[in-house]
């Protein structure tokens, strides 16, 4: 058998472990991403810190990659068995397909006129520059602007800057710190009852638009799962899910959910009859996270979003900075075919 070379055991232990330091390099990589991977698998929920630990699923993705590419140094196989998380850890943050694909074009029963605009934003706790927000709100055309975190002084600030010229309805709830939410429209906003038992104010209110059909549009910001307030964040996407199951008719719900697709509790909400426009829209950037947005590394989450009953055409969405805000803005451009 000629070229064969006869097999040995530093060959196989060559063969078997080519650097034991790479090895443990990856290894200790991978631990680094179990957490977050073991949080997500769980749903999220509470007690602390599953609900964070979720939410960071994405993050976890950087040490889980880096434990593949220094386990490639050491050997194939181990490289291969550490990439079993990092593929779970990168697969659940790509679009759903299903969603993205069932956009028809722009003309249909009930959508003839120009699709709606909405823009949401959280304007930490009323501190975001309102100059700055009445031009994003002219340069992006918006029809429907929500605002979390909506104190009195914005709204007076906000009025000064001729923002009820562009969006002269409203429906306002300002209260201190990170409680108060708002509407303002282009067109005349009807009140509907708000979600009940909520920290935060959640108004609601229906608009018709010219030549597009009625639509109930829901303003909310759930409190954020930490300082023991976990199981109160669980129980307000609840009532959330239960007000919009409880609303006939197209709907969209706007605000800073202080959850993502990495939790359980928010993929059930959408399962209610809901998409997530940042998922469906055929115009997007993907991943559009939106917070941290004031720090000198990039968001690492989606926590705020636009949701449209099922019906909507999402024809773009885009994040937007907002000057003092730790968010971005979320802007949706949407029509609504049929009434289901």
């Amino acid at each position: 058998m000629g070229g064969l070379e006869p097999i040995t055991v530093a060959g196989i232990a060559e063969l078997r472990w080519c650097d034991p330091v790479s090895g443990l390099v990856a290894a200790a990589l991978t631990v680094l991403c179990l957490p977050f991977l073991a949080a997500r698998v769980a749903g999220g929920q509470p007690p602390n810190p599953g609900p964070k630990l979720a939410a960071l699923a994405p993050a976890g993705i950087l040490p889980a990659v880096a434990g593949v590419v220094v386990g490639a140094l050491s050997s194939w196989w181990l490289a291969l068995i550490l990439a079993v998380p990092a593929l779970v850890l990168l697969a659940w943050q790509l679009p759903p397909v299903r969603w993205a694909r069932r956009a028809p074009g722009p003309a249909g029963p009930g959508g003839q006129g120009t699709p709606l605009r909405v823009l949401s934003m959280n304007v930490k706790g009323g501190t975001a520059d309102a100059e700055a927000i009445a031009a994003i709100v002219a340069a992006l055309e918006v029809d429907v602007l929500a605002v979390q975190e909506l104190t009195g002084g914005l709204v007076q600030r906000l009025a000064l800057t001729g923002l009820t010229d562009v969006l002269p309805h409203s429906q306002l709830e300002p209260r201190e710190s990170s409680a108060g939410t708002g509407l303002w429209a282009r067109w005349p906003l009807t009140s509907v009852p708000p979600v009940d038992g909520l920290i935060a104010a959640a108004p609601r209110a229906r608009i018709d638009p010219p030549g597009l059909l009625s639509v109930t549009i829901t303003a909310v910001h759930p409190v954020a799962p930490v300082a023991d307030r976990e199981h109160i964040w669980r129980q307000e996407l609840g009532l959330i899910q239960a007000a919009l199951a409880d609303t006939s008719g197209p709907q969209l719900a706007a605000g800073d959910f202080n959850a993502s697709r990495d939790h359980r509790a928010f993929r059930a909400l959408l399962r209610s009859g809901f998409v997530d426009c940042a998922d469906a829209a055929r115009q997007r950037v993907w991943p559009g996270f939106t917070w941290p947005a004031d720090r000198r590394f990039p968001p690492l989450m989606r926590l705020d979003h636009v949701l449209a009953s099922r019906g909507a055409v999402v024809h773009e969405t885009r994040t937007v900075r907002v000057p003092g805000s730790d968010h971005l803005g979320v802007l949706a451009v949407l029509d609504f075919r049929s009434a289901g």
